[in-house]
């Protein structure tokens, strides 16, 4: 506390005739016999003069003079909050005024009527989860602030008070409504809708089956036609068929040591068509076989033309390419012995097998 100390004048008289008033910086006459000096008046007097001082002083404390440094209307020395800002209302011990009293005056304090924590501006909290309760969607139960305060137990990123599926398996992903997609609202997620785009029951994870085989839409060569899985949905070929096409085979005949089909054979082949084209998703495996006689590679060449031959002769009526498959192999699978002529005969042939891929 600054103390202001007033030191009075020192004043000293003397007696003294006014005609020897002098005037200076010393000694002044004011009358006769009285004269005001400055100073030490041992030093100013001389031994004509009869002297007398009267010398006083006044010091002054103004410790009880009152002083209010934030201009709050508390002197300071009453003032428990000397530096409160300009302008604040205050209580009167000076410090700012905090209705709900929680330590958050009332100037700083976004709920000042409702008792809260000072890391949220006065405000309440009370699921503990940092988020004010008049800012939080769920104040009862804890949750994330992306969330605006609610919890999302199942981790899709849509709180549960929106979540119309709340417990949606983990990584799937979701609409606004917290439910797995499914494009093709056949009630199987996309994530586990084999057929995604097309509707189809749960039991065959979202697939079709038109034809009601129980092999799936998307797995079956024959979809509008009754089958087996074992043919992909097709229908098994009729026995009567299968000999046909092996009776064909025996029948296909070419050219002494060449791959040109002769014309005995086209009418065989053009029945193969038929049967082909009446199980349209039966692939055809066609297999060129030689006798001994002559190098192994030249027979494996040879044979591989042939069944190319046939093979060449199917597109040309029709069948697709991808439905047929060519290949030789040489003398490597006789079915007789090659040490006679009809046993070679019998090994110089084409087999014809039929699959479903």
């Amino acid at each position: 506390m600054k103390k202001l100390v007033l030191l009075c004048m020192c004043f000293s008289f003397a007696y003294m005739n006014a005609a020897e008033t002098e005037i200076g910086k010393e000694k002044v006459a004011m009358s006769d016999g009285i004269a005001l000096y400055s100073g030490n008046p041992e030093n100013i007097l001389d031994k004509k003069d009869i002297f007398f001082e009267i010398t006083g002083g006044l010091t002054a404390s103004l410790l009880d003079i009152k002083r209010d440094a934030d201009n709050d209307g508390v002197a300071d020395k009453d003032d428990k909050c000397p530096d409160t800002p300009a302008g604040v209302a205050v209580d009167k011990t000076g410090c700012p005024i905090d209705k709900d009293i929680d330590g958050v005056a009332d100037y700083r304090d976004e709920c000042p009527d409702v008792a809260g924590s000072a890391t949220l501006n006065g405000c309440p909290d009370r699921d503990k989860d940092e988020i004010a309760d008049a800012k939080d969607r769920c104040p009862d139960i804890a949750g994330p602030a992306a969330l605006k305060g609610c919890p999302d137990v199942d981790k899709d990123g849509v709180a549960d008070i929106d979540d119309t599926c709340p417990n949606t398996t983990a990584g799937y992903k979701v609409n606004a409504s917290g439910c797995p997609l499914d494009n093709d609202n056949d009630g199987v997620a996309n994530e586990q809708d084999l057929c995604p785009d097309t509707a189809g029951p749960l039991s065959l994870k979202g697939c079709a089956d038109t034809d009601g085989d129980g092999v799936t839409d998307n797995n079956d060569r024959c979809p509008n036609e009754k089958g087996n899985i074992i043919d992909k949905g097709c229908p098994t070929i009729a026995p009567v068929d299968v000999k046909k096409i092996a009776d064909i085979a025996g029948k296909l005949f070419f050219e002494n040591a060449s791959a040109e089909l002769k014309m005995s054979s086209y009418a065989q082949l053009d029945y193969l068509v038929i049967i082909l084209k009446r199980y349209n998703a039966t692939d055809l495996q066609i297999g060129g076989h030689t006798d001994n006689i002559g190098g192994d590679i030249d027979n494996i060449n040879l044979s591989q033309q042939r069944a190319e031959s046939v093979k060449t002769y199917l597109i040309s009526k029709g069948i697709p390419e991808t439905r047929l498959t060519a290949l030789g192999f040489g003398d490597g699978k006789p079915i007789a012995n090659n040490k006679t002529a009809s046993g070679r005969a019998k090994n110089r042939r084409v087999e014809l097998v039929t699959t479903y891929k």
